[in-house]
């Protein structure tokens, strides 16, 4: 199974998806960390009016991957979870590697739960070790056989070399002179390989909706602000056994930490039952009720 499609930007400002045939448009939204596109919007809402699937995607300049990664989120929080999300890495930020690329994934990630997609092309692909990234990330790669003009395909050309450590890319473009009825100019083609489901597994968090609590998290009591320690708030990490404490001076001194790490933490239910709480060096928390 797959999905014939078409990725857009402010180049087919006037472009009306309505008459041109696809299942899913991919959509550039932002560059660098100052521009958006004037069209975007537009064109992703006639793409959702019209029950295409949809993507959403920023071109890095390498003006600092995090700062471009938070740009990029600030201006399509609406479609979080209704679009796939990728990285464009081409032109000259190739220079910066793979860790700029990973750098920018991460981000998104970690703000949303959803793995986005990297964009590049197969000789980008071949010029670097990627397996930081596609250990994590999948592939939308591109590769051309010609520069004649093209229709859907279902088997793009091959040149039979691999596509690095990612194996395959999860959509291929195989043109930028896509030729469709409907509109009056050249278009990137793409390929998706697999279905509507599998496209929606790509736009949705990978983290559960509603997770077990852990019992490897440690966990430190917050007072409110009358003082009263009610509830807890999962805000530290077990490091070699022992808990590391985010200080804050509203919450515990210097001292009381210093004692809490050395004679493990104590915390007080909302019922007024006090446990000892306890970490092993795998990170796992015992509790034991005060009596």
């Amino acid at each position: 199974m797959s999905l014939n499609g078409i990725d857009i930007s402010n180049w087919q400002p006037d472009i009306d998806l309505s008459a041109v045939e696809s299942d899913f448009v991919i959509v550039k939204t932002t560059e660098g960390k100052e521009y958006v596109s004037p069209v975007a919007d537009k064109q992703i809402q006639q793409a959702i009016k019209l029950n295409k699937l949809i993507g959403v995607y920023h071109y890095a300049t390498g003006e600092g991957a995090v700062d471009e990664a938070n740009y990029f989120l600030n201006n399509i929080k609406g479609y979080i979870g209704k679009a796939i999300l990728v990285l464009d890495f081409e032109g000259e930020v190739v220079a910066f590697g793979p860790s700029y690329a990973k750098t920018f994934l991460d981000t998104v990630y970690q703000a949303t739960g959803i793995r986005p997609l990297l964009y590049t092309s197969k000789s980008v692909v071949n010029q670097y070790d990627w397996s930081t990234v596609s250990n994590e990330y999948d592939l939308w790669g591109a590769q051309y056989a010609s520069t004649a003009q093209t229709g859907y395909q279902s088997e793009p050309w091959e040149d039979g070399i691999a596509w690095g450590s990612f194996g395959k890319p999860v959509i291929r473009q195989y043109t930028a002179y896509g030729s469709l009825s409907g509109y009056d100019g050249n278009l990137d083609l793409d390929l998706f390989y697999g279905d509507s489901d599998d496209w929606q597994s790509y736009v949705t968090s990978d983290e559960p909706d509603d997770p077990s609590p852990s019992t490897k998290t440690p966990i430190v009591q917050y007072s409110d602000s009358n003082g009263r320690k009610a509830y807890a708030y999962t805000h530290w990490q077990a490091i070699t056994g022992k808990p590391d404490l985010a200080l804050k001076s509203d919450i515990y001194t210097k001292k009381q930490v210093d004692s809490l790490i050395a004679n493990a933490l104590i915390l007080t239910s909302p019922g007024g039952k006090k446990f000892t709480i306890t970490v092993d060096d795998k990170g796992v928390l015992n509790a034991k009720e005060v009596v």
